[in-house]
């Protein structure tokens, strides 16, 4: 016997096709025709959506978590530009380095690890980077 899908109904049909018809994202649309096939029929087995949609088990079961715990906005990809925490998305400036490194000539006797560095420029700019991106950038300016 298939295993059953346990999937929270969020929205209302005419709710779901409101936010469908406005999102531009295909994975994100491909995400919520699984979500809508499911919903329309809650009898259909994992193993159907998996062989319809040619999907892994854990795929579609990732996807009904993301669902149930967060609608059809945890259905979006956290990383839209590509794999990794997020945390590097955001452009930061030149500026931001540059005041890091005018800090670390100030401060010569402190130990300025990354770690120390990506704290420096949480606290004074309320921005996470990655370990790495300080690494690059640094390097760079």
């Amino acid at each position: 016997m298939s295993k059953k899908i346990n999937l929270t109904p969020l929205d209302t049909p005419e709710q779901w096709h409101n936010k469908i018809r406005r999102i531009r994202d295909n994975e994100h649309k491909f995400k919520m025709l699984i979500i809508e096939k499911i919903l329309s029929n809650p009898n259909i087995s994992a193993k159907e959506i998996q062989d319809t949609f040619f999907i892994s088990y854990r795929t579609m079961k990732d996807w009904v978590e993301q669902y149930n715990r967060g609608g059809l906005e945890g259905l979006k990809a956290k990383n839209p530009k590509g794999r990794g925490s997020g945390k590097g998305n955001s452009k930061v400036s030149d500026e931001v380095y540059q005041k890091l490194r005018e800090e670390i000539e100030k401060n010569p006797d402190k130990k300025w690890t990354l770690k120390a560095k990506q704290a420096f420029i949480k606290k004074e700019y309320g921005i996470e980077v990655t370990e790495a991106s300080i690494s690059y950038r640094m390097k760079r300016c």
